[in-house]
């Protein structure tokens, strides 16, 4: 097509479909480059999920390898283009590797860059990982003042419960020092705690996994024995968690067997069924054992 005939009625000069084309492959690129620049990020978060329904099912070296494989994804996020998301995932995500004082950090710079959350995140990291380092030096008390403190205000689910685990294994470990008053007074301090967490963290196998073992401390077998159902059927974090709660179900079943007929014939009735749907070989050999 000559200049000629691309001229309007006026006479002025009309582009041809040649620089069209340019123009529309001028936005694919550019719509390409956009869509880039995120793609590490959507990796990210998608290897963040995989990890977390990998935990879940108590696939521990499948989780490890996703979070890994997030936090690196993150990381080249983060050196083409720094922003509050990535920073954020990547502090998730070194929460889960456990990397606490990084998580902090990457928590930190996401709230600078405008994710308001991040900053509450950060400092609860930051106070957790104080506690554990208290607790490492043997100042426990101060430890378990920080560790309480989370439980109560924290907004960060992973920092509140591994909070919660240290508070918990701290009380009942300093049991045998005490009196019988004050072993009784403890136990119904941590009781109540539990109970009233589990007002908001009702589907939360963790909170009922740790109920369970209060009230095996305090003679309490069946509610004991329920309260790890519980955390078996809402799910725990991993396998370790699964094999302990697991044990503690085999432990209340040796207790309540020994009660009175009617007692015995109810609970076992019960137990049979459980035992059946996940898969025991017996009343005290859980599917786990014969992996």
């Amino acid at each position: 097509m000559s200049k000629a005939q691309r001229l309007d009625d006026k006479g002025k000069y009309q582009p041809g479909s040649l620089w069209n084309f340019r123009l529309v492959f001028l936005l694919l690129v550019l719509a390409l480059s956009l869509l880039s620049c995120s793609l590490p990020l959507e990796k990210a978060r998608v290897h963040y999920l995989e990890g977390q329904k990998y935990e879940a099912r108590f696939k521990t070296a499948e989780a490890l390898s996703c979070y890994r494989a997030a936090l690196q994804a993150a990381e080249k996020e983060i050196k083409r283009r720094p922003s509050a998301p990535a920073y954020l995932i990547k502090g998730l995500v070194e929460i889960r590797l456990q990397a606490w004082e990084k998580a902090e950090g990457s928590f930190r710079l996401a709230s600078l860059l405008g994710e308001e959350k991040a900053g509450d995140y950060s400092k609860e990291v930051s106070l957790y990982g104080l506690a554990l380092s208290l607790e490492n030096q043997g100042l426990r008390e101060s430890a378990m003042k920080l560790y309480r403190f989370l439980m109560e205000k924290g907004k960060l689910d992973t920092v509140v419960q591994a909070a919660t685990g240290r508070y918990l294994d701290n009380r009942l470990a300093s049991l045998s020092e005490k009196s019988q008053g004050e072993r009784r007074k403890a136990i119904l301090d941590l009781t109540n705690m539990l109970e009233k967490m589990l007002k908001d963290y009702a589907s939360c196998g963790y909170y009922h996994y740790l109920l369970s073992q209060v009230y095996s401390f305090e003679g309490k077998y069946w509610e004991s024995f329920e309260e790890a159902v519980l955390a078996r059927e809402l799910g725990l974090a991993s396998e370790k968690l699964l094999r302990d709660n697991d044990r503690q179900i085999i432990f209340c079943y040796h207790k309540l067997k020994q009660g009175s007929l009617d007692e015995v014939s109810g609970f076992i009735q019960a137990y049979k069924y459980w035992i059946k749907k996940w898969n025991w070989q017996d009343e005290i050999t859980p599917d786990w054992r014969r992996r």
